[in-house]
């Protein structure tokens, strides 16, 4: 899966439509994703901007947990979307953002990401930037 979006970012964006090209049984199929037909919030560049390596760790997290502004939410889950699809484990967009935001919403994605710190790194380092 390649994707391209109106805005000129090169992954998914809610502040545009997204031009994908999907290789499917040897087949190159193309499509719009417009992320307003999906159910999603049109955002702005400006919502999901970052400027330090800082502002990207706690960004992270932020959405993990559920306490990002909506637009890194929902652009995060419609690029985990396009991750769902390229690995069969979704059908279509519709159902994958679904499940994207599900996983965000429900606590796992940042149950996850607490497991593979404390199996790998500092889980001191995760709870101060979750609590901080």
């Amino acid at each position: 899966m390649t994707v391209r979006s109106d805005d000129g970012m090169d992954e998914f964006s809610t502040s545009a439509v997204n031009r994908v090209c999907i290789l499917k049984n040897n087949k190159v199929l193309m499509n719009a994703i417009d992320p307003e037909v999906l159910g999603l919030h049109k955002s702005t560049l400006q919502e999901i901007q970052i400027k330090t390596r800082n502002d990207a760790i706690k960004s992270f997290v932020r959405v993990l947990n559920n306490t990002a502004n909506q637009a890194m939410i929902e652009t995060t889950a419609l690029n985990a979307a396009g991750g769902l699809i390229v690995a069969d484990i979704s059908k279509n967009f519709e159902e994958a953002v679904e499940l994207a935001l599900d996983t965000i919403k429900s606590g796992k994605a940042f149950s996850l990401l607490e497991k593979f710190v404390q199996d790998t790194g500092d889980i001191s380092k995760l709870k101060e930037i979750d609590n901080g």
